[in-house]
């Protein structure tokens, strides 16, 4: 029968000896094991060569001199020789590995017969044994019940000081801590708010409603003919400068000196355009070399009418009135967006304008005023938890000695801060009272009244803790003598 050769490697390990042996394509494959060993070298791992190379229906065997290998390899039925020679020569004897099976046990029917029959070990007691061991079950039950059920409530009022103080605090963005000198951190924050608001207009413009026409008269200051087409322009000499357009063609003789009469009209309207007498000298354009002109009469006709308008006090009243209003929009986006935080009033200014519009502009006339604007505001916020700990240090300070503060009973009230106007830091006064009250440790109120009676744990209460008022102690049941044996099932519950 042809065996194949197989070489097994140092880094073989179960997938490359797998490889292998599909490769050789033979009935029986030698493996010649490393002196070293190889990557196969747990009982787990023999077990799944010999089930890949039957799966592959290849015997296969070893060669190999290490005590290790031939007996992992032994146990799972794998042929093991100690030379290539000895396994050419001798036969491959293939052994199946059979699980050892649990010896099943033969059952005696007489005994277990006996022992159906034996009577039950508590019908052979007699009947004192029978009622003692009934009594201790019920003692047992009543003592668990008597240690667990009962149940007190006691209500400890230790005594206690009311302290009050008032604070003079300095608020700053510079400070970083808590003092007792009463410094108070705070914070810059900004808010947004914009409004547009419009109000009828109080005063009034002149509105040029007219034009002013006057007579021109033009010369000429050639030998030749010229033509003076119509909508030629002639400007005043004087300020404020008016311009007049001719109304009408003028052509003029060949000759120097001859003139032509032309009427004209002023392009701005209202009283500017009446210009006096020879105002009007200045012909525009090309011609100005060869014609010029002169009013003899002065120019009439020019009006203004007078219409509502902005002003000036109209756009300060409505600008001081509607920055008025944001502010106050803003003191209440920042109560709502901080509703803890407090607010520090003299400090809320305006940061920025992010826009601020006029509608009609100055000089303009309009029947109304409208002002659009949109402001950043600034204030500084104070923590309540910076307040609450410099109340509670200035009250602690001044308290007296083995008393601490009840949390609860800690109140704070706050007057105007100032100065109004001005820089930080700003001084804030605040009206601090709060309880002090000598410490309970509820746990040792509980162990020092374990199992006693009503009388005996309310002297043991007053021995151990100073109290106000004798302590109050409910019982449940109320006909139970004692409070309970169990520390859990006492609450105690300290009033200041």
């Amino acid at each position: 029968m042809k065996t194949a050769l197989i070489t097994v490697e140092p880094l073989d390990d179960l997938a490359a000896l797998e490889d292998k042996i599909a490769w050789a394509k033979a009935p029986r494959a030698l493996l010649l094991w490393p002196k070293q060993g190889c990557a196969v070298r747990r009982t787990v791992d023999f077990v799944r060569l010999r089930r890949a190379a039957d799966r592959l229906g290849t015997q296969i065997a070893i060669v190999t001199r290490s005590r290790g290998v031939r007996r992992l390899a032994q146990q799972v039925g794998i042929p093991v020789f100690p030379n290539r020679k000895a396994a050419l020569q001798k036969p491959w004897r293939w052994r199946r590995v059979r699980r050892p099976r649990p010896r099943r046990r033969r059952v005696d029917l007489y005994t277990l017969r006996a022992l159906a029959q034996r009577p039950l070990p508590w019908t052979q007691l007699k009947p004192w044994q029978r009622l003692a061991a009934f009594t201790a079950g019920v003692l047992a039950v009543l003592a668990l019940a008597a240690f667990m059920f009962p149940s007190a409530q006691i209500t400890l009022q230790p005594k206690s000081v009311t302290q009050r103080a008032t604070i003079q605090a300095s608020i700053s963005p510079e400070y970083h801590a808590v003092t007792l000198s009463g410094h108070l951190p705070a914070r810059w924050e900004t808010v947004t708010v914009g409004a547009s608001v419009t109000q009828p207009t109080t005063g009034r413009t002149r509105l040029p409603e007219r034009s002013a026409e006057v007579e021109l008269v033009l010369t000429n200051l050639t030998t030749e003919a010229v033509r003076v087409p119509a909508g030629t322009t002639v400007r005043s000499v004087s300020q404020p400068e008016v311009i007049f357009r001719t109304a009408s063609e003028a052509t003029l003789q060949p000759e120097t000196g001859a003139t032509a009469v032309v009427l004209a009209e002023s392009i701005t309207r209202g009283e500017v355009a009446n210009r006096p007498a020879h105002d009007l000298r200045v012909l525009e354009g090309p011609l100005a070399y060869q014609v010029t002109a002169d009013n003899p009469a002065p120019a009439t006709g020019g009006a203004s009418v007078r219409v509502p308008a902005p002003s000036a006090r109209d756009y300060r009243d409505l600008e001081a009135e509607l920055r008025q209003s944001l502010r106050a929009q803003a003191l209440d986006a920042l109560q709502k967006q901080f509703p803890d935080a407090l607010i520090v009033l003299p400090s809320l200014q305006a940061e920025t304008d992010l826009e601020r519009t006029f509608v009609p502009k100055e000089s303009q006339p309009a029947n109304t005023l409208t002002l659009t604007l949109r402001v950043r505001y600034k204030a500084l916020l104070v923590a309540p938890e910076d307040v609450q700990a410099l109340a509670q240090t200035t009250l602690t300070a001044s308290a007296p000695q083995e008393m601490v503060l009840v949390p609860e009973t800690l109140k704070v009230e706050a007057d105007a801060a100032g100065p109004q106007g001005e820089a930080a830091p700003y001084e804030w006064v605040f009206h601090a009272q709060g309880v002090f009250a000598a410490p309970i440790d509820r746990e040792l109120a509980r162990q020092a009244v374990v199992g006693l009676s009503p009388e005996a744990a309310q002297q043991r209460l007053e021995t151990v803790f100073p109290l106000a008022s004798p302590p109050i102690i409910r019982r449940w049941p109320g006909w139970w003598p004692r409070l309970p044996f169990l520390p859990l099932r006492i609450d105690v519950q300290v009033q200041p």
